[in-house]
């Protein structure tokens, strides 16, 4: 058996125990940040209350505080089966011993992505520049102003169809290449789920989608995240992006209590008409975020 020195003990990777998520919880929750810590931390919030101890690893001391008055902890938590969020103190991540938890898309606030990056254990193939956006209810157009373009839930006769966009976007946000046929399997695949599970939305004709639009996360607590947000080509220019998306957050916010937990999404920072929809849709830009993907 291999005993670690304190020093080493508080900074390697471990498991929390189930005592410590409600303090992990309330530090995420209430972490200062510019949007705020529940808007900042909303994959990792989601991804406790789903997953408990099981989908989260920790690093440092959630005890100990910084002169700003923040833990000196870094959180990972998965929030789908490739999807990994980081949170916490930058330097506590960039300390930590050991192997962080595996990933194949690392999603956070710059400066934790970057702290994890940086230990160099899981090199990147691709990383990229997002904008966090931040749904400002008072700011989503009605139906008269933005009709709804006739979304739909997806079927799985929509299945290649929305392999098809996700090829696209895959293309489009610099992730690489057209992936080829293995990648437009591995989409498929991934897309049957969350048609099953009900979290894909659509516009156009069984079959033959023109855009689509995904609920990564939602809870009733911390809100949702929309992602996958894609219009093929030759349906681009005529504001259905914004249209999509302005009727979902409609719908989302129908089902949400008086003051609605937040709603947000993030977009390639260099994405200039994506911003603009989304902007049209009620959505401001909040930090900077990161988006890494390995081989």
């Amino acid at each position: 058996m291999i005993v670690l020195p304190g020093s080493l003990r508080g900074r390697r990777w471990r498991r929390p125990s189930a005592r410590e998520l409600p303090d992990l919880v309330r530090l995420l929750a209430d972490w200062p940040a510019p949007d705020g810590g529940v808007v900042r931390h909303q994959l990792p919030l989601i991804g406790l209350e789903e997953g408990g101890p099981d989908a989260v690893r920790i690093t440092g001391d959630p005890g100990r505080r910084d002169a700003d008055g923040r833990a000196a902890v870094g959180l990972a938590v998965r929030t789908g089966g490739e999807v990994l969020a980081v949170a916490g103190d930058p330097g506590t991540l960039r300390r930590a011993v050991g192997t962080p938890p595996g990933w194949r898309l690392l999603v956070g606030d710059r400066a934790a992505c970057a702290a994890v990056l940086a230990t160099g254990a899981r090199p990147a193939r691709v990383v990229l520049a997002q904008r966090l956006m931040v749904l400002d209810p008072s700011r989503v157009p009605d139906r008269d102003a933005v009709p709804d373009p006739g979304l739909r839930p997806a079927e799985e006769a929509d299945l290649d169809g929305l392999a098809e966009l996700a090829v696209r976007l895959h293309v489009d946000d610099g992730f690489g290449p057209d992936p080829g046929p293995g990648g437009r399997a591995g989409y498929r695949t991934r897309l049957r789920a969350a048609v099953r599970a009900g979290t894909v939305d659509c516009v156009g004709p069984v079959g033959a989608p023109e855009a689509k639009i995904e609920r990564a996360v939602r809870s009733a607590r911390w809100g949702a995240q929309l992602a996958g947000i894609v219009v093929r080509p030759g349906a681009r220019g005529r504001g259905l992006g914004r249209a999509v998306v302005a009727e979902v957050v409609r719908r989302l916010l129908a089902d949400a209590p008086a003051v609605p937990p937040p709603v947000t999404l993030h977009t390639r920072a260099a994405n200039a008409p994506a911003l603009r929809a989304y902007a049209a849709a009620g959505f401001r830009p909040g930090e900077d975020w990161c988006l890494a993907l390995r081989p």
